[in-house]
Order: structure tokens, then sequence, then C-alpha cells
């Protein structure tokens, strides 16, 4: 069995805790009223079997809908696994479905001596396998903010991209009080942002804090209340400033994160991911759009080398 654990949080939403820490140790979200939603499937099918067999416990007939809330694998690779459920992600979301192959994730983790820029990957993609993964992609596509009734129960899709992501929608019950927030929040780990929006992100955080929920699903991490969104928001926001101000003075994006107050994210797992952090917000200092290209390897080799000041 994996490092799941299923918690109850109200009387139709449960989570799939992931007690292992580490990069694709995403969690999920169940909700019992109509036919059953599940929020995010997981990185490989060996881990979305045994999140089917935790959510059978309790919901024992096969989910009629899943909602994808962004397009990684982590939180979409499953799908596969709870055949002929309707498969709801914001366009953002759909559009990007495929834009990594799982075979190509496999090919670096099975490398024998990956590339100094890819060895933090290889190392981070060791527990899982893909083999059998087959994308399954959405099936039902929303531009924005939905409403669906799950018999009575109302679950709001709340669309805050481009954050994380493009596509990310964070799924509120708030009749109950819990919301379910896939990679726009990480709880006692760093947060990592490629594409997207550093502003809108924060932005995001701020509209969930707003809610007010007393439970919060994160994408990584244990299952926490407001004030984990309130603190992952001032870590954003911590960032960007420090960053803004770094490549004002044309600092290197290292020398800019050596500078970073890590005070109360110091026990955060995997704090080095500030770099990856700072790189687009340096992006963002430039004029770069949200979406522009930029060069991986480089942002990849100061994630590697703020590891080894960090460790």
């Amino acid at each position: 069995m994996s490092g799941l654990v299923r918690r109850r949080l109200s009387a139709h939403v449960y989570a799939a805790e992931q007690t292992r820490p580490g990069m694709g140790m995403s969690n999920s979200g169940l909700i019992t009223a109509g036919g059953g939603l599940v929020v995010d499937t997981l990185f490989d099918l060996a881990l979305t079997r045994d999140l089917a067999k935790l959510y059978a416990d309790v919901h024992p007939a096969s989910p009629r809908r899943i909602v994808n809330t962004h397009h990684n694998g982590d939180h979409c690779w499953g799908n596969q696994l709870f055949p002929g459920a309707e498969i709801i992600a914001h366009r953002g979301c759909a559009d990007r479905f495929s834009a990594t192959a799982p075979a190509h994730l496999d090919a670096i983790r099975r490398m024998t001596d990956p590339p100094e820029h890819l060895r933090d990957l290889h190392e981070e993609l060791a527990p899982f396998d893909f083999t059998g993964v087959e994308l399954a992609p959405p099936t039902t596509v929303v531009d924005g903010d939905t409403v669906l009734d799950l018999d009575g129960i109302r679950v709001d899709l709340i669309y805050a991209g481009p954050a994380h992501t493009e596509g990310d929608l964070a799924v509120h019950v708030p009749d109950e009080g819990v919301a379910l927030l896939g990679d726009l929040l990480f709880h006692g780990c760093a947060p990592v942002g490629w594409e997207g929006s550093t502003a809108q992100w924060i932005a995001a955080l701020r509209r969930i804090e707003a809610l007010e929920p007393e439970h919060v699903v994160p994408g990584h991490g244990p299952v926490c209340g407001v004030e984990g969104v309130r603190v992952q928001r001032e870590y954003l926001e911590d960032v960007q400033a420090l960053a803004r101000e770094a490549w004002a003075a044309g600092k290197p994006v290292l020398d800019c994160c050596r500078g970073l107050e890590r005070g109360p994210y110091a026990a955060w797992d995997e704090p080095w991911r500030a770099a990856a952090n700072v790189h687009r917000v340096y992006r963002e200092c430039e004029g770069a759009a949200w979406d522009a290209p930029y060069d991986t390897a480089a942002v990849l080799r100061d994630t590697r080398a703020l590891r080894a000041l960090w460790s």
C-alpha cells in the first residue's frame, strides 16, 4: 500500500493525503454526493489503484465525475482507472494535457547517467512507474467559474489561473467548509512555479482566503486550514519583492536566493525550489508573458545549485 491516508473532512468530503514528501506525491479528494466526484487522480497507476481502493470503502460505486485541477501528470495521469467518468477541467488544462508524455518522464527515470540538470528530477521520479499510463483527457471543458449541483450539494469550480499553471481550478464546497486547491497550495513544502503568473497566484490565494474554508486540501502536503493559504501567499509575496529588487540590481538568481529570509519557511521540504520561483519573477521583470518559452535547463541547474547550498 502507498503512503495515502483517507481523512473525512465533512459530511460528504474526504481527502486522500499523501504522507510521503517529494515531487509527485500529490493529494486527492472525494465528494460522495451526486454519484461521486474525485478531485485529481495520481501520478501512476499503482498509486491511483490504491486511491480507488481508499475511496471504494466509503463510496463503492465508481465515481461519476473527475475534476482535474491542472494538467501536471501527478494530478491526472490516473484518470484512465475511472472508466466512463466525466472528466472536467479548465481549457488551459485541456490544451496542455499532452504537453508531457509519460514515456518522456519514464525515460528520464530510467537513465543510468543523467545530465547534471536532470539528476534531481531523475532521483525524484524513482518511486514511480509510468508503465501502462494512457492519457485520458478532459471530456468537459470549462472556461471560467462553474457551479456543479451534486444532488443538492453545491460545488464551485473556481478558475484561478494562470497561477501555478494556466488551467488552475480550485474546488470549493461552500456549505461544508472545504476547499481543494490542487497546486495552488503546497503546504509544508515550497511551492514551485514554472509557467503562470506570480501576481495571479498571489491574487488567487487571496481569493481563497476570503472564502474562509475550515479545511483546505493542498496539492502537496498535509490538509490544513486557511492559515496555510495565508502563509504560502506571504511566501510568494516575499519572493516576489526580493526578486524584483535583486533583478533591478542586476544580481544573478542564486545571489538573490541567498538573501531570502527563510525564517518561517526554514522547515519546509524542498526549499531550494525558491530558485525556480525567482527565475519566474525575473522573467516577469523582463516583460515576458506568463507562457513565454524559457531555458528550463538553466532553471533546473540553479535549483540544483541552491539545493547543494541549503542541504
